[in-house]
């Protein structure tokens, strides 16, 4: 029992009571977060993939790992995965596409930490470093700009999807609204429920 502090307790207060009319700057803010969260569990999907690992498996080794720690990860078994290819030509160019999407997903994180963890006040969001020197910097924020942040997010982790077909571990791709399925020559290689916790 908290003796100086009142612990966490649900109120039962809807957000109509609470806030009113919806803000559309948090509700971008809140697509940003939901995508990010999506492209997670997909960097986690496509490490279980490749690494050959059972869906609980898979969540003991990532569920530790930080993002970034994810995309390294995922690098070095791609890195691996690569070695099946014969032709050094093949394994180059699909080097080259893996690197770039590996990238389009730092830019994403990028992007989030940018527009997340950041102070808002009216329409402007700001954000002080120290890396060289106290810095402070502004910026005019919208809640379209949130929203193509967001839709950067989420493309990222579509495109992210479609790694075990450069990887040819899989030919098609297939989602519904509670899966996403990999399949090879007909049979499914691999299923990923979507909200899967367990």
């Amino acid at each position: 029992m908290m003796k100086y502090y009142e612990d966490f307790f649900r109120s039962g207060r809807s957000f109509e009571d609470r806030v009113g009319d919806p803000d559309e700057r948090d509700a971008a803010a809140g697509q940003i977060a939901l995508g990010f969260t999506f492209l997670e569990d997909t960097a986690r999907n496509m490490i279980m993939m490749l690494a050959g690992t059972d869906f609980n498996e898979g969540c003991i080794v990532t569920a530790k790992l930080s993002f970034r720690q994810k995309l390294n990860v995922l690098a070095s078994l791609i890195k691996q995965k690569l070695r099946a290819v014969l032709s050094s030509e093949e394994r180059a160019v699909i080097e080259a596409q893996t690197n770039e999407l590996l990238s389009l997903c730092w830019r994403a994180e990028a992007l989030r930490n940018t527009y997340l963890y950041s102070n808002y006040a009216r329409e402007e969001r700001a954000k002080m470093t120290v890396k060289h020197g106290l810095r402070r910097m502004v910026e005019r924020v919208d809640s379209s700009l949130l929203l193509d942040v967001a839709d950067f997010i989420n493309y990222s982790g579509m495109e992210l999807e479609s790694l075990p077909i450069m990887l040819d571990i899989a030919d098609v791709v297939s989602a519904s609204k509670n899966s996403i399925s990999y399949s090879r020559n007909g049979l499914i290689v691999r299923t990923f429920r979507l909200g899967k916790i367990k």
